[in-house]
């Protein structure tokens, strides 16, 4: 009798085992890979730096195209300087929030179109649409605070560095891109250029 309970038990832990490597347990689906959070904080800081140092350029270009109309109306120059300082304010601020959304908008297609990240320092991810919005925003701010151009727009080139720039950061990434389709290859030709681009266009 007990070894006929013994055989069960044994006929039993078999089938359980048999029936584990058939039928195992499905691992949580693996979602999509972002930019690191760090990297997007310290950009977006760095960025509103430049953007800050730029305000007094800001505020020369605002007070060199007051119409003349309106110099006189307000007669006070501290008025019209206090208006000028108000109006900088004002666009720092708007512009702080404008940048917010834009970046936004690049890490939501940085964790969606490109799922692949290239990793630094073995943990750090850096994706191709971070790279795009950097290059898209920093060096240009960069460049107006050191050369002292007030509408970096009028710079020869300035309308070919934007979709330049977001091919060149594709053909870094690649490697995490080169297996699609190609109806999703020309969705991250287009979603790169206009990430690029609007920037320039805004």
């Amino acid at each position: 009798m007990t070894s006929t309970e013994d055989g069960r038990e044994s006929e039993t832990v078999i089938s359980v085992a048999r029936v584990g490597k058939l039928r195992p347990e499905p691992s949580s689906p693996r979602g999509w890979v972002s930019t690191s959070r760090g990297l997007w904080i310290a950009s977006y800081i760095l960025l509103m730096v430049l953007v800050a140092l730029r305000l007094p350029l800001t505020r020369k270009y605002l007070n060199a195209n007051v119409p003349a109309d309106v110099r006189s109306e307000i007669g006070d120059d501290r008025l019209l300087s206090l208006s000028m300082t108000v109006g900088t304010v004002m666009f720092f601020l708007l512009y702080a929030v404008i940048i917010a959304l834009y970046f936004s908008l690049a890490a939501f297609l940085d964790k969606r179109v490109i799922p692949g990240k290239s990793v630094l320092a073995g943990r750090v991810n850096i994706g191709a649409f971070f790279v795009i919005a950097i290059f898209a925003t920093i060096p240009v701010n960069l460049f107006s605070v050191l050369f002292g151009v007030i509408q970096p727009r009028d710079v020869p080139g300035f309308w070919a560095y934007f979709p330049s720039t977001a091919l060149v950061a594709l053909a870094l990434f690649y490697r995490h891109w080169r297996g699609f389709s190609t109806g999703r290859k020309i969705l991250v030709v287009l979603s790169a250029i206009g990430l690029s681009t609007i920037v320039a266009i805004g």
